[in-house]
């Protein structure tokens, strides 16, 4: 792999809770680019989709729309293009969690 390899391409990643006058866009058209040895840190105050966006990038809950490319593979376009889902996250992706007990 070289240095500069893009491991994570997302594009318009929208993601909403609940429905009508309920409805909270947590991500609204995210586009982010990180690549291989890039050290990238999300900053902004609580409720404005930090965790969200990671549990997205982390395979772990749907987008609502948009496009995401990891380690070159195209795994969301509108919908899941991979369906084995856990056997990426155990090939390809890790969390650190803030908290020991998490």
């Amino acid at each position: 792999m070289a240095p500069r390899d893009t491991l994570v391409e997302i594009s318009g990643i929208s993601k909403h809770f609940g429905e009508g006058e309920a409805r909270v866009d947590a991500l609204r058209e995210v586009g982010l680019s990180v690549a291989a040895g890039e050290v990238v840190a999300l900053l902004g105050p609580s409720g404005s989709g930090k965790t969200t966006l990671l549990n997205v990038i982390g395979c772990i809950l749907d987008p609502d729309a948009g496009r995401m490319v990891l380690d070159g593979e195209t795994v969301f376009d509108g919908r899941w293009l991979r369906g084995n889902l856990r056997r990426l996250r155990l090939d390809k992706i890790g969390f650190i969690f803030q908290f020991h007990n998490l």
